[in-house]
């Protein structure tokens, strides 16, 4: 399998999981895309479960709900399992599909398994859950270095703290 000579092990002197290719020519770019699109879908899935599992866990534990809170309920659910099922679908396009196409191009095989297996082992190395969410991380965490504003501020008087968040839609 091809795959396995072009997957590095993961460098933790520069923190930086993507990049996973060595990729001075940009070729594998794609491929990165590719892989963080999927990551972002299991991300999607996990979200989606968490909603569904506090969707059930309100319904098991509060037995006197009125039909209103049912219908909240239920209309949750249901719109966590939609997202649930359109991120699995998007997993499976991505990965028999549009990896798999990706990686004939560059001459890397069709086994799509073995890439990302391998890319699971780089990020359990690297101690890090979902690739598209730490990258999605580090780039708020630049954004917020550069406009501490976009956060809030914190007032500091001698007998109170208060914290005033930021106004998205404030224009500066």
């Amino acid at each position: 399998m091809w795959a396995y000579f072009i997957m590095p092990t993961y460098n933790s002197t520069t923190g930086d999981p993507m990049g996973m290719f060595n990729d001075k020519d940009g070729k594998f770019k794609r491929l990165e895309k590719i892989i963080l699109d999927i990551e972002k879908e299991k991300h999607t899935i996990s979200w989606a479960h968490t909603g569904i599992q506090s969707c059930l866990w309100n319904l098991e534990k509060s037995p006197n709900l009125t039909k209103f809170d049912l219908e909240l309920i239920a209309k949750d659910l249901r719109e966590d399992l939609n997202k649930k099922e359109e991120a699995q679908a998007k997993i499976m396009e991505l990965q028999y599909s549009t990896l798999k196409v990706e990686m004939g191009i560059l001459n890397l095989g069709s086994q799509t398994h073995a890439l990302l297996r391998q890319v699971e082992e780089m990020k359990e190395k690297a101690g890090i859950n979902n690739l598209w969410k730490h990258e999605e991380d580090k780039r708020l965490n630049e954004h917020f270095k550069k406009h501490p504003e976009d956060v809030g501020k914190l007032h500091i008087t001698e007998d109170s703290f208060t914290f005033e968040f930021g106004d998205k839609n404030k224009k500066n």
